[in-house]
């Protein structure tokens, strides 16, 4: 098991190995935007950049597995270089209001991040204190039919 483990770590690049506890940022995905040059900004290196829309948000987890997940920045825009390394930019009122102009499609208003999907690292750890607590409870009901104190 401990081999195989090992081997696993070794094998996994290391961009996409995770700490057994962070708290990073992400980015979710909101809209592809048009490849269309109303779209397009300057990254670090000054060349244009296709830009997409996304929610800014942060995501703490354990053991590989979501707790919570948190508002960051909210509405981005957003892009990845050719490096991987990814840009963001705050969405404005303003330039939110010109998206819904060319596209017709209101994202400050019909975007709902979906906060549950970041909660499910409860259910094994609620699982494993259910069943400790109904072990504890069934040694302590044997104990008390053997008159053991």
């Amino acid at each position: 098991m401990l081999t195989v483990a090992m081997v696993l770590a070794v094998s996994t690049p290391a961009d996409a190995r995770r700490s057994a506890m962070s708290n990073t940022p992400e980015v979710a995905l909101v809209a592809d935007l048009p490849d269309d040059s109303r779209f397009e900004a300057y990254g670090p290196d000054g060349r244009t950049v296709t830009i997409d829309l996304g929610w800014s948000y942060r995501e703490f987890s354990a053991l590989w597995m979501p707790f919570a997940a948190w508002k960051e920045e909210g509405l981005v825009f957003y892009s990845r270089g050719t490096d991987g390394q990814m840009n963001l930019a705050p969405a404005t009122r303003r330039e939110l209001a010109a998206i819904k102009a060319l596209t017709g499609v209101d994202y400050e208003a019909d975007y709902a991040f979906p906060y549950w999907q970041y909660y499910w690292g409860w259910i094994p750890l609620s699982l494993v204190i259910a069943f400790v607590v109904r072990r504890r409870r069934q040694e302590q009901k044997r104990k008390d039919a053997e008159g053991i104190m």
